[in-house]
């Protein structure tokens, strides 16, 4: 007789089986009644047209980031069990993706590749992002969480800057042709509307929700905007064709945001300290100035005033003059008395006038020296203090009597110098 067993011993026997042969299993299905209790574990029933499977998926398992919805198909990979309080089997799940999404990073990893190969990602083509935008295009759906976010962020910091919302559809079959229409509508905006920088910001979602960014027309349209842009899409861990090729990636709508507003601040507060700076070094200068005009106006006077500055300058230096010429004169004067005085003594005239005379040969008028210097019946010319005599020589001295004439007329008789001298 077989063994007779329990309803937990059957099902414990079951729960064994199945885990050893159904321990990796791949299954498609769709996601219908999805439940996400306080616990964070996601609970949902996996159909198809024929039959369904209760499906777990615990908020624990730390390689799941995909979160079904209802109505979604999907691939799960996982392993089965039993509930045995229930004595119900069901799909653990290990991996869930979006029906198709193998394929879909086929066709990401295939363009990435070519638009990379044709330079799309290149630095030398990303456009500077402006440190101050005036204004700013907000490409996004005016119905989503990211618009509101995005101004809150802006009007919490006070930025001053201008957001334009250009609404687009982020998801969906005709998404990518608005967002391409939009970059190349703000783009040809006139002058008056031009903005400075575009954001494209959408939030998180799966692979299927955000494909309109992977997709070729709108990476290229991208690439050819003359307006710089940053991409804002899903969540930290997204990464699409558009970041690629976008002049600037923020990990979240929220960062694009804030990204701006801590560029314009830190611009703003540049400009008060280079002002700040500018203001100390005006105020210097014009200290500076001030003193020099200050000095300037001391010394500024009317035309009539130099005039009569200069005039009594002239007149002073007149007055100066005229006695230090007069004290120049009588200094001469009394250098020259003492001169004339010294050359008095020294002068033949005053010589004579104390009775000596000069004899001097005719006509040559050379001084009488010697008596060697005259012959006898020679004229000379004697003079005296006062006037002079005309004379011949009748003797030498030596001799016992000598004859002096006054005129051819007149004639002196002298004795030797022993003698006593005769009258005339």
């Amino acid at each position: 007789m077989n063994k007779i067993l329990t309803v937990s011993e059957l099902t414990a026997t079951v729960r064994s089986e199945m885990e050893q042969t159904f321990p990796d299993i791949w299954v498609e299905g769709e996601v219908a009644s999805l439940k996400i209790p306080p616990s964070g574990h996601c609970y949902f029933i996996l159909k198809d047209k024929s039959a369904q499977i209760k499906t777990i998926l615990f908020r624990s398992y730390g390689r799941v980031r995909f979160v079904p919805k209802d109505g979604e198909f999907v691939l799960i990979r996982g392993h089965l069990t039993v509930y045995e309080v229930r004595g119900e089997y069901q799909l653990i799940v290990d991996y869930i993706e979006p029906k198709g999404v193998g394929a879909l990073m086929a066709a990401f990893e295939a363009l990435k590749e070519r638009l990379r190969v044709e330079g799309l990602f290149d630095e030398k083509y990303k456009k500077p992002i402006p440190v101050f935008p005036k204004k700013i295009a907000l490409l996004t759906s005016p119905t989503g969480a990211v618009l509101q976010d995005f101004l809150r962020i802006l009007s919490e910091r006070e930025t001053p800057v201008t957001t334009l919302i250009y609404p687009v559809l982020v998801q969906g079959e005709s998404s990518a042709g608005e967002i391409v229409s939009a970059i190349e509508t703000v783009n040809q905006f006139d002058p008056e509307m031009a903005v400075d920088l575009i954001v494209l910001a959408r939030g998180g979602g799966s692979l299927l929700d955000i494909w309109s960014f992977n997709e070729e027309r709108v990476a290229r349209a991208i690439f050819k905007s003359n307006i710089p842009i940053i991409t804002a899409i899903g969540h930290e861990t997204d990464t699409t064709i558009s970041d690629f090729v976008s002049d600037f990636r923020a990990a979240t709508p929220s960062v694009a945001a804030e990204k701006i507003a801590r560029e314009i601040e830190n611009q703003i507060e540049r400009f008060h300290r280079l002002k700040e700076t500018l203001e100390i070094r005006m105020e210097e200068k014009i200290s500076k100035m001030q003193s020099k005009l200050a000095l300037a106006m001391r010394l500024l006077i009317s035309p009539q005033k130099q005039v009569a500055l200069q005039k009594q300058k002239a007149n002073t230096l007149a007055e100066r003059l005229l006695i230090l010429g007069k004290d120049m004169i009588v200094s001469r004067m009394r250098t020259a008395a003492i001169l004339a005085g010294q050359l008095n003594l020294l002068s033949p005239l005053n010589i004579l006038s104390r009775g000596y005379s000069i004899a001097q040969k005719i006509p040559s008028g050379t001084i009488i020296r010697d008596i060697s210097d005259v012959a006898l019946e020679e004229r000379i010319d004697v003079k005296l203090h006062h006037g002079k005599l005309l004379c011949v020589v009748k003797g030498k001295e030596g001799m016992n009597e000598c004859l002096i004439s006054k005129s051819p007329i007149t004639v002196l008789r002298c004795a030797t110098e022993s003698s006593p001298s005769p009258p005339v």
